[in-house]
């Protein structure tokens, strides 16, 4: 192992680095009208599917459809999100970029998300948070579930230490699947994690990920 590599803070994206829970619902429920359909989209539903795969997504927001039929107004409605969120970005959470400059100081930065490609690149863009970064991948990339894909930026960036930070319980299966800590982001959309670490918000993160990595 190379003592002089930066550990690595690993981190999801709704509900983590941003709330576009509002953006989301709009674009989807655009993709329905398009699409000529009945199904209509709060914010409250939204946040269920939050984190989701694909597979996992499509029957639970078209009920009563095809596979082949779910999976197709599902990207119809990913196609409507990407082009709305470059217009209209999601919220950052309090402080986000000083602290990213912050842990950018000790440690390299990534993203995994089970989004569609383009999904991130609209954050990095959009916010203006690109430079913080060091890479990034997302189901849409590699038809993946998130546990590989966390392994594929270690393995890509030859990353020997890292931790896992996301806002729902599936986020900590797939980091213990990943064999990394998790950090729960406990101000996100999800519920009931029973995790070791957590954040309240993210001037947290600092001094919770020293504790993983030095403690």
């Amino acid at each position: 192992m190379d003592s002089n590599a930066k550990p690595c803070l690993i981190f999801d994206l709704d509900g983590t680095l941003w709330d576009a829970l509002k953006g989301i619902t709009i674009a989807w429920n655009a993709a329905m009208a398009k699409e000529g359909q009945t199904y209509f989209f709060t914010e409250a539903i939204m946040r269920n599917y939050m984190g989701l795969t694909p597979e996992e997504t499509g029957p639970l927001a078209f009920p009563n459809k095809t596979l082949a039929e779910q999976m197709r107004l599902f990207r119809s409605c990913l196609r409507s999100e990407i082009d709305y969120l470059g217009r209209h970005p999601g919220t950052l959470y309090p402080f986000e970029k000083e602290v990213l400059a912050e842990l950018g100081k000790t440690y390299d930065l990534c993203i995994v998300s089970n989004s569609d490609k383009g999904y991130v690149e609209n954050y990095l863009r959009a916010c203006g948070t690109g430079r913080y970064f060091k890479g990034h991948v997302c189901a849409g990339d590699t038809d993946a579930p998130k546990w590989k894909n966390i392994r594929y930026i270690m393995e890509k960036y030859s990353i020997e230490r890292a931790a896992y930070i996301g806002d729902t319980e599936k986020d900590r299966r797939e980091s213990k699947a990943a064999g990394v800590p998790f950090i729960w982001a406990a101000y996100g959309f999800g519920v009931r994690v029973n995790a070791r670490y957590l954040i309240r918000n993210l001037t947290e993160l600092p001094q919770v990920a020293k504790s993983v990595f030095e403690g």
